[in-house]
């Protein structure tokens, strides 16, 4: 009786993490689809961020922050700040770091402006 080897590239371990890795990643996709993209304005009320989250080529994710100036509807500059040197291995890091990063900016660094 002969017994027939798996390559090593082909194990078990492998498979199961490749699969849970993507499920996490179609998740995230999921639940972050079902939540609004708001914008976070500073306290004066005439900036405000908003976070945008891309997908590589690489599969790897970035992020960036989109910027809005102004008081009201017809008086709005959009302009973005991304730093693509950034990358993350899920969405959900991406989008966290930027959250993180507009609620800085509203809240300390253009507050009053």
């Amino acid at each position: 009786m002969q017994t027939l080897s798996l390559p090593s590239f082909f194990s078990i371990k492998s498979i199961f993490s490749v699969a849970s890795a993507a499920a996490v990643s179609l998740w995230d996709r999921v639940a972050d689809g079902n939540s609004k993209d708001e914008w976070v304005t500073n306290r004066a009320g005439s900036l405000s961020f908003k976070v945008q989250v891309h997908q590589l080529s690489s599969g790897k994710w970035t992020s960036g922050i989109l910027t809005r100036s102004g008081t009201f509807y017809g008086n709005h500059r959009f302009s973005s700040l991304k730093h693509p040197a950034q990358e993350f291995r899920s969405y959900r890091q991406a989008r966290r770091f930027a959250l993180k990063l507009a609620n800085q900016l509203a809240t300390l660094r253009f507050a009053y402006q």
